[in-house]
């Protein structure tokens, strides 16, 4: 199945993606004084790990009041305080079921006003990821540590400078239960050395890879993971789009949707092109900055809810 469908514009700029050494700092203030109490990645504990699997997103933002009703009115989504009376950590949920944690951080560089999602990796041994990543020209920005209720957890980038997480779920990852409407697709790498790219991952997370058509001049490949597609992978062409993961959300309409979250205040980066073959896609930056993708549900790979 080929989950990642989407064309490439060159409309994105550096608006979207934040330095690494920023979005460390957003998340070790919110760490410093006392462990953050998040939810599990799963109500029902599993006790399996879905390894290479984007299994959990974080969205750190400065401006909690802003994003709370865009989310809401966007996806459906709800909030609640993740400890039950601190509106700094709030449990992200689609249909009651939790699938991200929002983060109140203030930036110590008041000039800097963005905020960011940043998607996590399931692993089997979050320290043995953290070392593969260290000896292959990666950088920790996050030292492996736990979080009560979540797991083991790391933060870090690839050569190239894409911030991602690692997580080995204290209770074990949700289980494939097929891609739900208003719900996470995955990640996508924008990168400039594909072949370094593939080979930092595979080291990493255990990925293979495997090459599909999507009808545009960029070559487009899926990680993938016990023959399960996991993420996808392109390449830039462009000078003003730096290295960085990009997460997909579900949705029936995306041509809808991307109207939607302008009149709520967000920020069509891509619009969607309805010439192209494989299904629409979006690039959409919230009210505060934090960008995402939308991709449209389609029939033909049995994913229509």
């Amino acid at each position: 199945m080929t989950i990642f469908k989407k064309s490439i514009a060159n409309k994105t700029g550096r608006q979207i993606f934040l330095g690494a050494v920023f979005l460390a700092g957003f998340f070790l203030s919110a760490c410093a004084n006392q462990p953050i109490r998040v939810s599990p990645v799963t109500t029902i504990p599993t006790g399996h790990h879905q390894v290479g699997k984007f299994v959990w997103f974080d969205l750190f933002t400065d401006d909690m009041e802003a994003i709370t009703p865009f989310y809401q009115a966007l996806f459906g989504w709800s909030f609640e305080s993740a400890d039950g009376y601190s509106q700094k950590v709030q449990t992200i949920s689609s249909d009651k079921v939790p699938i991200a944690t929002a983060v109140l951080t203030t930036p110590e560089n008041k000039k800097i006003k963005e905020s960011r999602w940043l998607g996590y990796i399931s692993v089997e041994d979050v320290d043995q990821a953290s070392k593969i990543i260290e000896e292959n020209r990666g950088t920790l920005h996050v030292l492996p540590k736990n979080l009560p209720d979540r797991g083991r957890v790391a933060v870090a980038t690839d050569p190239e400078g894409a911030l991602f997480g690692l997580l080995t779920s204290a209770h074990g990852d949700p289980g494939d239960t097929g891609i739900m409407e208003n719900q996470w697709m995955g990640s996508e790498l924008w990168t400039t050395d594909l072949t370094a790219a593939l080979g930092f991952y595979s080291k990493v997370a255990g990925y293979e890879h495997r090459r599909v058509g999507i009808g545009t001049e960029s070559e487009y490949l899926l990680l993938v993971k016990d023959s399960i597609p996991r993420a996808g992978v392109v390449t830039i062409h462009w000078k003003n789009i730096k290295p960085a993961w990009l997460p997909y959300i579900a949705v029936v309409d995306v041509v809808a949707t991307a109207k939607k979250a302008e009149k709520l205040g967000g920020k069509i980066l891509v619009s969607p092109d309805t010439k192209m073959p494989n299904g629409l896609v979006a690039i959409i930056a919230d009210p505060t900055g934090a960008v995402f993708a939308i991709q449209e549900l389609t029939i033909d790979t049995g994913e229509k809810q």
